[in-house]
């Protein structure tokens, strides 16, 4: 299964982060994940794709 988000090198040599069935680039809170450094991009991305967290109940 193809990943839900992809890293894109951009023609000014940085990296962005789209989303593969949109299209569009990512924002993550307030910042455009466009101009970003490789390592910007691999943390952004590794995080995204991360399956989600599942939630423990504690007992009470």
């Amino acid at each position: 299964m193809k990943p839900r988000y992809e890293r894109i090198f951009e023609p000014t040599d940085t990296w962005a982060i789209f989303d593969s069935v949109t299209g569009i680039p990512v924002i993550i809170g307030t910042k455009l994940m466009i101009g970003l450094t490789l390592e910007e991009a691999e943390e952004a991305l590794a995080a995204l794709n991360a399956p989600p967290k599942s939630r423990k109940s504690s007992a009470a």
